[in-house]
């Protein structure tokens, strides 16, 4: 598909067209002024080495601005390490995304344009129209930009200053209001005017009232993208009367290369629907940064870089200072939007037909369900029909979309047509962002079993639910609909708060006591006059000096800190500081995210690079020790339960030992005024686990209990997608226990349902970031753009347990706990030299930490609770596999720049998940950061001893045992399936005999 671009081919620096030969002298070496920032390794007579072209001579050089190369020197290097580092890791079945590390400094850098610089991470936008309508399909019509640097404009004064985002970063989270473009209003008051523009002047995505213009100055995307949004962005000036060049670079994913292009409309095309852009980009894509190809690993290179991106300060000057309201109205409009089409040439004089065919639609959508769900998009425009295009049109090769939580397993392994929510996130896990109001309501009520199944068995098994599906779904408890507490129930798990016990019987069979102690020593801290020290002499950029100095000046007050506990340790400190820098700038960048949340709104991605770059870069991945995996999908446990005829005897008997855990654990809880928080959770949970037994209760029968187990276990999610994991990998393990299985066939049904981290499918390669740059002109990505079917909604029956308490219950972030705190010992340093074996695609990997992450919003905190407590079952029963119990797994969920620990582990059979007084951070605060990066060795010195256990006992794992019954729900479900066809087979059968 084309949207009528015409691409220039440069081939030496001189040779930019003159359009935009302004805007590339900054391309020129004569921008990176200072010699201190060349790598160390580097003579200064060898500066103009032959991979360079010549300087450029331009009649239009750039005012320089404050800030150099020079400022970011420590990240660039820190960066360039970073990447080199990941190269060398195993992929692990699917490339790895490197936007976390270079996105870091891309943000740093574009944090300096501008005081009121808007920067949007993973952000969708609307495609131009291609240049013939009738081929472009009408659900492809969003793209999706990597990062937008842009100036924005309000409806609403802004309440913030570039001074004030230091001064107001502590102040109470509740005080923060987000509100994006597509919300009805920024505040939900509705007095806020609407800014009176077309759709025309807009390329971001949005519903409802128009409440904010984001005029993009910096365009990132990869090579799918950057081509549309290049093009969308030039037809968007043109609205507002704006003749600058656009700039963007076309990053992989991937990889770490970088090409700057640039873009211009023709001056003389002024006819609607005719207007040519030009794009200009380098012919060959050899490294040359006098040439805008630039590669993230080389230091020169990317400093390179960092001088232009630098330099751009008057061009976002330029662009602001042109932005006219007035402007747009007195232009002749250009009708340019993908999912705004001309009505002649779209409609082909159809229009009565396409009316009368959209009426249709709407009424036999609206009559198929009891109600709709609250993610049920507007119904679709008779203009936007997919029977203008061939599904062969719509399946672009160039589509990279992905189901956010699991592949599909099985011919009829998907949503419920009555039930299904489809999201889809494109590889760099992006979503559009939606307002506070409307992500309220998300948690739908948990389906209950239908009425046949008291009667009858089904001769068709029930398609399962996604797991981020799942876990919207309201939690009533133990009552017969599919609920979280069903799900944790069936498979033998209860949740806890981090409240040590004063029974000595019950901290022996639960492990409570000592999993609280491991807990402690996992995420307390010291802060000590020595640390300071060892940060204050720590290199770091000049542009994060104030933060580090507002570091060094934190007094740890009792709320943050107890001064009996000595970790971390000095080998860890220092360690720390080596990276102080990046820690730094990760503050900054959520400082400024923070900044943005409260203007545009934030999607998740927003918030999760930055969480990524710090798990990189502190769990430090290393060849066959340690690694950092993203997005990948794991295996969730079977239903127990339903495998477990006798279950039904003992469930309450079961239910009730729950009761007398969290009454002891209330009981055991000394009542201070620090403590009311804790005190007030552990009585919730204490009431909600007596309105278990009540539950269990109210199923009359057993057989009644069996059908009901079977239903929930119908509907289970079979996989779910973590959005991060920490591991150990385990070289030459997964090979030892493959040798004992006969058959390739087993052997990969084995690797497919035993593992926790399911392989994902091969993608093409995008390691080469700069395609050969005509492939790149050729190149048109496209989003598709997925429809959510209709939720049949059950109404249920009300639980005891309000749903204000549960919410008290389930959030992780409501009470800080301490201020009640054990005494440690300093904990011992694994060496550093541990022989390394050579990893593979299937090496077995131990969990280590899980991660969930979600943009803030209060509403998201249970869903990102439920879904936490799937990864950490999985990865307990996983360990319990292969002999490992009493021993914890970590859980790291994300609301925003807060981060919560949590915890699980497998004694004596019961599986105990700790998400109650539990300590989370903001990584807003410098210091809660430090804390939160000083658990991250400690966990991969954790990870070392799992594995050391793994070690000593593989000779005794019995892999037959291992295949007999797979402990993943996907052997559970296929299972299930043909069960289902058999009894489908014998009811065709005895039809048939009737018949005859």
């Amino acid at each position: 598909m084309a949207f009528g671009e015409v691409v220039h081919y440069v081939i030496q620096p001189a040779g930019w067209p003159e359009p935009v030969r302004g805007i590339a002298s900054l391309l020129s070496p004569f921008h990176c002024l200072d010699s201190s920032l060349r790598p160390s390794n580097e003579h200064p007579a060898n500066a103009s080495s032959s991979t360079f072209s010549e300087p450029l001579v331009s009649r239009e050089v750039p005012a320089p601005g404050p800030y150099t190369a020079k400022d970011f020197q420590v990240l660039i290097h820190s960066t360039a390490a970073g990447l080199i580092a990941l190269a060398e890791l195993p992929h692990y079945g699917g490339e790895r995304s490197t936007v976390p590390l270079w996105s870091q400094l891309l943000h740093a850098l574009l944090n300096t344009l501008s005081p009121d610089v808007l920067i949007l991470e993973d952000a969708p936008f609307v495609m131009p129209r291609a240049q013939n309508v009738a081929s472009q399909p009408s659900n492809l019509i969003d793209g999706h930009a990597t990062l937008i640097a842009a100036h924005g404009i309000f409806s609403t004064p802004r309440t913030h200053s570039g001074s004030s985002r230091t001064s107001s970063r502590n102040e109470e989270d509740k005080d923060e209001s987000m509100y994006s473009a597509d919300s009805d209003s920024c505040d939900g008051s509705g007095s806020v005017d609407s800014l009176d523009l077309p759709l025309q002047a807009h390329m971001l995505p949005g519903r409802g009232r128009c409440l904010s213009a984001v005029l993009p100055v910096l365009l990132v995307a990869d090579s799918n993208n950057i081509i549309p949004l290049l093009c969308s962005t030039l037809y968007q000036r043109h609205v507002w009367g704006i003749c600058q060049p656009v700039v963007g670079l076309c990053c992989s994913r991937t990889g770490t290369t970088a090409m700057a292009i640039f873009g211009w409309l023709d001056s003389d095309q002024s006819e609607e629907g005719c207007m040519a852009t030009h794009l200009a980009l380098a012919a060959d894509d050899r490294l040359d940064p006098s040439m805008g190809v630039f590669d993230f690993t080389d230091t020169r290179s990317s400093i390179s870089l960092a001088q232009f991106v630098l330099g751009l300060r008057t061009h976002f000057q330029d662009i602001k200072g042109a932005i006219s309201i007035e402007a747009v109205d007195s232009l002749t409009p250009l009708h340019w939007r993908s999912d705004l089409p001309d009505f002649e040439t779209q409609l082909e004089g159809r229009l009565d037909e396409r009316v009368a065919s959209w009426t249709y639609q709407v009424h036999v959508q609206t009559s198929s369900s009891e109600a709709s769900s609250s993610s049920t998009p507007r119904t679709p425009s008779p203009l936007l029909d997919t029977a203008l295009v061939s599904y062969e049109t719509m399946s672009s090769p160039f589509l990279h979309t992905i189901v956010e939580d699991e592949e599909v397993h099985g011919a009829n392994a998907c949503l419920p047509q009555e039930t299904r929510v489809t999201k889809v996130k494109e590889r760099g896990r992006g979503s559009q962002p939606r307002s506070s109001k409307n992500s309220s309501k998300r948690t739908g009520p948990s389906p209950q079993p239908p009425a046949e199944i008291r009667s009858s068995t089904s001769s068709r098994a029930p398609s399962p639910y996604a797991n981020s599906r799942f876990a919207t779904l309201s939690d009533t408890g133990l009552k017969d609909g599919l609920t979280i507490s069903n799900w944790l129930f069936e498979r033998h798990a209860f949740t806890v708060g981090r409240i040590p016990v004063l029974s000595k019987e019950l901290a022996d069979t639960t492990g409570i006591n000592a999993m609280v102690e491991i807990y402690d020593q996992m995420t307390t801290f010291t802060w000590s006059d020595s640390i300071k020290v060892i940060l204050s002499n720590a290199e770091a950029d000049s542009l994060v000096s104030d933060i580090r100095t507002e570091l060094c000046n934190t007094d740890g007050s009792p709320d943050c800190q107890s001064s009996t506990i000595n970790v971390p340790s000095s080998e860890d400190a220092e360690f720390i500081s080596s990276r102080i820098s990046i820690l730094l700038h990760a503050v900054n960048g959520a400082r400024q995210c923070d900044d943005v949340a409260k203007l545009h709104g934030a999607n998740e991605a927003d918030r999760r690079h930055g969480w990524d770059a710090l798990l990189l870069n502190f769990f430090q991945p290393v060849f066959g020790q340690r690694d950092v995996l993203l997005e990948r999908q794991l295996n969730l446990p079977r239903n127990l339960a339903a495998d477990d005829s006798s279950f039904a005897t003992r469930a309450r008997f079961v239910a009730s030992t729950y009761v007398t855990l969290c009454s002891t654990q209330f009981t055991s809880l000394v009542t201070t005024t620090d403590t009311s928080g804790s005190w007030e959770q552990a009585m919730v949970a204490q009431r909600q686990a007596m309105q278990f037994v009540v539950d269990l209760g109210q199923r009359n029968t057993e057989e009644k209990f069996v059908e009901v187990v079977a239903h929930h276990s119908s509907l289970d999610p079979c996989t779910g997608k973590c959005d991060a994991i920490l591991v150990i990998p385990c070289p030459g393990v997964a090979t030892a226990m493959l040798q004992r299985i006969s058959g390739v066939d087993q052997q990969e049904n084995f690797l497919k349902s035993f593992m926790l981290i399911q392989g994902l499918k091969p993608e093409k390669s995008d390691s080469n970031a700069v395609e050969n740059s005509s492939q790149i002109g050729k190149t048109i990505g496209h989003r598709q753009k997925t429809t959510s079917g209709r939720s049949l909604q059950v109404p249920s029956s009300s639980s005891r347990i309000s749903e204000s308490d549960r919410n008290k219950l389930h959030n992780p972030f409501l009470y800080h706990p301490d201020s009640n705190q054990a005494t440690q010992k300093k904990e011992t340093v694994l060496p550093k030299n541990i022989p390394r074996d050579e990893p593979s695609g299937k090496d077995l990997l131990l969990p280590v930490l899980l991660a969930e992450y979600k943009k803030r919003d209060e509403s998201a905190i249970s869903t990102a609770m439920n879904q936490m407590k799937t990864y950490l079952v999985s990865a307990v029963t996983f360990l319990s596999k292969l002999g490992i119990t009493d021993q914890p797994v970590f859980g790291l969920v994300v609301n925003g720049t807060l981060g919560a620990i949590t915890m699980g582990w497998k004694t004596n059979g019961q599986i105990y998940i700790m998400e109650r007084n539990v300590r989370h951070y903001d990584i807003r605060d410098p210091f809660q950061a430090l804390q939160f990066v000083s658990i991250l060795p400690r966990l991969a010195r954790h990870g070392h001893s799992l594995r050391r256990l793994l070690e000593k006992q593989l000779a005794s794992i019995d892999v037959n045992k291992l295949t007999s019954k797979p402990w993943s729900k996907l052997p559970q479900r296929q299972e299930d399936e043909r069960l289902a066809a058999a009894e489908q087979t014998g009811l065709e059968q005895s039809l048939a005999q009737d018949r005859s």
